[in-house]
């Protein structure tokens, strides 16, 4: 039974009627923050390095849970399929009756469940894969004893599931290393399931997490090259087990990688007029690098598919993996903020005499994921504070309030400075005040935005209304 039954939504109408056309300083707090014309821009960058790189996209919904996100990622040109990726049940639920609309327009539509198929998903899955109809549905394998769990739901739902074999390149999560003798037992297994008509053996996914660790554009495309490389291998072993198997029927092997720092990496393949950054012999070499391996993959037979989840909105540990340029990546990239009120002052009682303030977000609605340029867990925009703009510098080297200790409700604003500085090199440039608000910047919109039931929807574009609601984005729940 569908999860959206035990986890109901709040009604989005009730919602609009409560809150739109209001400013957010007269909403309750913590809340979470949508700017959407930063939504806009960074799906819109992301489908244009895509398509201008002849690479498929599969956009991943985990990390905003919401219809209208979900429909800025896929875009709006009707001959553009519609891939994506859920890492929860819920999401597929949710975003159903969206995906039947583009079904009925003559979009292709396929969605991919983003953990290896066990048999409890079976029965929500099935129905969605019926709802859909055929090739709507993919699946992850990475072990033999999943082969019967796909071949229930392709009895179940009459659809027969298209499967991606996950590929381990080091994150050490899920998936199979493609040099090994386990890959070939999946293979071997999946390619006899996808003779007997229970499977199509669709291609190979990866999804390199440890890239968030990475600093620079370099090492985001070169992660994005093992992640291609490692697949490009499994691949032809597929191809070769196959033939050495009698199955004479593989379709064009996708492979899928991506996360999103090696995701972003792309546009550095399509970034105009370079600048000294963008024209350093090291950066030009691996632009090559990565196109040339592109090219390779698609020589060789195969597709390439490119996937991504947090791009949409960022968060500060995307702007520290500087995968991309900061003229496409920097402070006013991020669209996710929390709005929080100070609740108490405590002049210097920080470090060196400096103040704190206590606000009213703490563990719960910002998470515990720390990012590796500063420490804290969420960074104060200039929203509200008179004097103070956007930072024109790096994370690592940026001095600023940060909710530098918190608990389950509390937040202590804190001024620090990213660890490039180590300490700040000035006392605070402005004091926070006893009722008022500020936004954060969170470091994992994942994480963050999970502890919030819907999105409070702003937009920068509209000049002199951008703190006025436009919009309620409400969030599936549950899994």
């Amino acid at each position: 039974m569908s999860s959206t039954i035990f986890y109901p939504s709040t009604p989005k109408d009730e919602l609009v009627k409560a809150y739109v056309g209001k400013s957010i300083t007269e909403i309750p707090t913590p809340a979470a923050v949508i700017n959407v014309a930063a939504v806009r821009r960074n799906c819109q960058r992301m489908l244009e390095a895509c398509s201008s790189l002849q690479l498929g996209w599969r956009a991943h919904v985990k990390t905003h849970k919401t219809v209208e996100a979900t429909k800025l990622q896929v875009g709006d040109d009707i001959s553009r399929p519609v891939n994506l990726v859920m890492s929860t049940l819920s999401e597929g639920e949710l975003l159903l009756p969206a995906l039947q609309e583009y079904v009925a327009q003559g979009r292709k539509v396929n969605i991919l469940y983003g953990l290896p198929i066990n048999a409890l998903a079976v029965p929500r899955l099935s129905i969605i894969a019926a709802a859909l109809g055929p090739d709507a549905v993919s699946i992850l394998l990475d072990d033999p004893a999943q082969i019967p769990i796909a071949a229930q739901l392709r009895a179940s739902s009459g659809v027969v599931p298209r499967a991606f074999i996950k590929i381990d390149m080091g994150g050490r999560r899920a998936g199979v290393e493609a040099d090994s003798d386990r890959f070939v037992s999946v293979v071997k297994d999946a390619l006899a399931a996808h003779k007997n008509g229970d499977i199509i053996i669709h291609g190979l996914y990866s999804h390199a997490g440890q890239s968030y660790g990475g600093d620079s554009r370099v090492a985001a495309m070169k992660m994005m090259g093992a992640e291609t490389g490692a697949m490009l291998v499994g691949a032809d072993k597929i191809k070769a087990v196959a033939a050495e198997s009698g199955v004479t029927d593989l379709p064009t092997l996708v492979l899928s990688g991506g996360a999103s720092p090696t995701a972003l990496s792309i546009q550095n393949l399509v970034q105009q007029n370079p600048s000294a950054e963008t024209a350093t012999p090291e950066l030009q070499t691996e632009v090559q690098t990565l196109s040339t391996l592109f090219e390779t993959a698609k020589k060789n037979g195969h597709a390439v598919e490119i996937h991504a989840g947090v791009y949409p909105v960022l968060d500060l540990q995307q702007l520290a993996a500087h995968s991309i340029s900061s003229s496409l990546l920097s402070w006013g990239d991020i669209a996710l903020t929390i709005l929080a009120q100070v609740h108490s002052t405590y002049p210097g009682r920080g470090a060196d005499g400096t103040p704190e303030a206590l606000i009213g977000a703490g563990g719960l609605a910002l998470g515990r994921e720390f990012c590796k340029a500063y420490d804290g867990m969420a960074m104060v925009t200039p929203w509200g504070r008179k004097g103070i703009e956007l930072p024109t510098c790096d994370v690592e080297d940026a001095e600023e309030w940060t909710v530098g200790r918190f608990s389950q409700e509390h937040g202590i604003l804190t001024w620090a400075a990213g660890k490039r500085k180590g300490t700040p090199s000035k006392p605070p440039t402005d004091e926070v005040s006893v009722g008022q608000l500020v936004r954060l910047w969170p470091n994992h919109a994942c994480i963050t935005s999970s502890h919030f039931g819907w999105y409070f929807v702003v937009d920068e574009d509209r000049k002199g209304k951008e703190d006025e609601i436009v919009d309620i984005w409400v969030k599936t729940r549950g899994w």
